[in-house]
């Protein structure tokens, strides 16, 4: 561990963080208890020496993170929002061993064992990654490539520790947990985690808050609402607000998008979400440097929502959707305005053939201005599409009035943003 901090060589220090990243995921064997039977322990398997081996390993998988972020040795200024810490190019391949290393150890070890540690490593990989989301790009390729494997890294990690968080799948083994105490000791974790990881975002620069708003996404992600849980969802969604707001907007709909396919089989906590952010989303639309990434962020939204919800949410995305296709009195149409367009009349469809009571509803509301620019983007595209039909070789061409066909799976949006 000290090597791996104070060798002046990067390359000696990468090489002890691949180390300690081959080690940590291999440590629980060495730190386990004792087969019954075994009169004299060998070392490292009584309970002293096991948490002296782990507590020794945490150090050596925390090593290069202490030395490019000095404030992780003053426990003191861990209570404090971290101010931007940019990272030194020739420190990034180690970091991005590091955090995975660290995340890695706990969920070597059985859940009682791992717990102690849980909180440092949750603090060195939120630490970590609030600075790498605040250090200027980096420029030439190579590093470049780097400080992207260490983003990976950092989501990766956040993901990882919070599954050692969870109860298990097994009925069994969270019936053990229940009576043991353990699951009242890891949801408590867990709500102090992310409210600490909501501390580090909130300090953030909103302009930086991309990476770290996905780590909180994906360490919220499990957090059913309740008690102290529900102060930190409403400030997630806070903080999701300004980036929707801001010119991160790209970056929040991005990262809300995955985020709701995540949480679709929660109602709660995605119902919570939806109230929380749709609003703004669709505030920002008209002025909004990404207005794609809004409407597929609303579309999800009606996918995913239950049939109750379904009026309010068609009101709030149809107009949108009308607003957003192109005529030919705006003028011509850029590349992105056509592909706005595009998806605006595969959607109006696809919606129409979803919930037709809530289609129609939300229609009889519309304004003579959306109604009338409805009807305008509906005729215009049937006759390009019958142009189009047209000009191809051999192709018969038959009159058609403007009909809802077409279908879109808005589901595969989350993965493509």
């Amino acid at each position: 561990a000290r090597l791996g901090e104070a060798s002046p060589h990067p390359q000696m220090r990468d090489a002890v963080a691949a180390v300690a990243a081959h080690l940590a995921p291999r440590l629980g064997g060495y730190a386990a208890p004792p087969p019954t039977g075994d009169l004299v322990p060998p070392l490292g398997r009584s309970p002293a020496d096991a948490a002296r081996l782990v507590a020794a390993a945490q150090q050596l998988c925390a090593a290069p993170a202490l030395r490019a972020i000095p404030a992780l040795r003053a426990p003191a200024s861990l209570c404090q929002p971290p101010p931007p810490q940019p990272l030194p190019v020739a420190e990034l391949r180690s970091l991005a061993l590091a955090v995975e290393a660290i995340a890695t150890l706990p969920d070597s070890l059985p859940a009682g064992a791992a717990l102690p540690y849980l909180p440092t490593a949750f603090t060195v990989v939120l630490r970590v990654t609030h600075a790498v989301a605040t250090s200027p790009p980096v420029a030439d390729p190579p590093g470049a490539a780097a400080a992207a494997a260490l983003r990976e890294a950092c989501l990766i990690s956040v993901a990882t520790l919070r599954r050692r968080c969870a109860a298990p799948a097994d009925a069994d083994e969270r019936l053990e947990e229940a009576s043991s105490g353990l699951a009242v000791a890891k949801a408590t974790l867990r709500t102090s985690a992310a409210a600490s990881a909501l501390e580090v975002l909130q300090a953030t620069p909103v302009a930086s808050r991309g990476l770290m708003l996905r780590a909180v996404l994906a360490l919220v992600e499990g957090l059913p609402l309740g008690g102290g849980a529900t102060a930190v969802h409403t400030g997630v969604a806070a903080a999701a607000r300004e980036m929707v707001a801001s010119e991160t907007q790209g970056e929040a709909h991005a990262a809300l998008l995955a985020f709701l396919a995540a949480i679709k089989e929660q109602p709660d906590l995605l119902h919570f979400y939806l109230t929380e952010l749709l609003p703004d989303v669709a505030a920002s639309f008209k002025t909004g440097c990404d207005r794609l990434g809004a409407i597929k962020l609303l579309l999800l939204a009606c996918t995913l929502s239950s049939a109750e919800a379904a009026p309010a949410l068609f009101s709030l995305t149809l107009p949108l959707l009308i607003h957003g296709m192109s005529v030919a009195a705006d003028g011509p149409s850029s590349k992105v305005d056509a592909e706005l367009s595009a998806v605006a009349h595969a959607a109006l469809t696809a919606l129409a053939s979803r919930s037709a009571d809530a289609f129609r509803a939300s229609v009889a509301n519309f304004s003579t201005e959306t109604r009338s620019r409805m009807e305008v983007a509906i005729r215009e595209e049937q006759a390009k599409k019958q142009r189009a039909v047209a000009a191809s070789p051999g192709a018969a061409v038959t009159a058609a009035k403007p009909k809802i066909a077409l279908k879109m799976d808005f589901g595969s949006f989350s993965a493509k943003a």
